[in-house]
């Protein structure tokens, strides 16, 4: 009767009897070769009639008569309401208060500025600079058309393959696709007149 292999193809015994043989020719191996290592160089050192001195150590930037040290809420407390005291009748004053609280962008353009109603009103309604008006169209045109003389990204293709063929209608962008979608509705809906809702048509 044969002892079991457990998925080898050794039975335990005859695995016992190699793992005993490999300790005992542990040392007997091929030899390897040898690594020549080289010894790290020394230290640089100063010459002997130069002193390397050190820099003189950085003033300690942890004292309150730092400017940079951080306020305390007490203290910030104290000077936001020692300051709005003091600007209590100037209307055109603005409180320091409302600039801390992160606000979005396009609601800060929306939210009046200060106590006037000028402000206000000049705050809440668009000015519209020709000239402005004007350079924001160019350039949401490029951005959706692009340029045939200029390469803004990599991503783009090459010049060459942006010349447009001699028969190609260039600066022709047709007809816009709203007001087509619009016409293939009417179109579809058709002309109802009273016939068609009589119940035997």
């Amino acid at each position: 009767m044969s002892s079991p292999t457990y998925g080898t193809d050794k039975s335990a015994g005859a695995q016992l009897l190699d793992d005993v043989s490999n300790m005992a020719s542990f040392g007997q191996g091929k030899k390897k070769e040898r690594i020549d290592y080289k010894p790290r160089p020394d230290l640089v050192r100063p010459a002997p009639g130069d002193k390397g001195y050190l820099p003189a150590p950085q003033q300690s930037l942890a004292s309150s008569s730092d400017p940079n040290w951080p306020e305390s809420p007490e203290q910030r407390r104290k000077r936001v309401r020692d300051e709005i005291t003091a600007h209590r009748d100037d209307p055109n004053y603005v409180s320091p208060v409302l600039q801390d609280a992160p606000v979005a962008d396009n609601i800060r353009t929306a939210l009046p500025r200060g106590n006037s109603r000028r402000e206000d009103y000049a705050s809440r309604t668009p000015t519209s600079d020709p000239a402005k008006v004007a350079a924001l169209k160019a350039a949401r045109a490029q951005q959706n058309q692009g340029s045939a003389t200029t390469r803004r990204y990599l991503s783009e293709p090459p010049l060459a393959y942006r010349q447009p063929a001699s028969t190609a209608a260039v600066g022709e962008l047709g007809p816009d696709e709203a007001q087509k979608e619009r016409e293939r509705k009417k179109a579809a809906s058709g002309s109802r007149g009273w016939r068609d809702y009589l119940p035997w048509n």
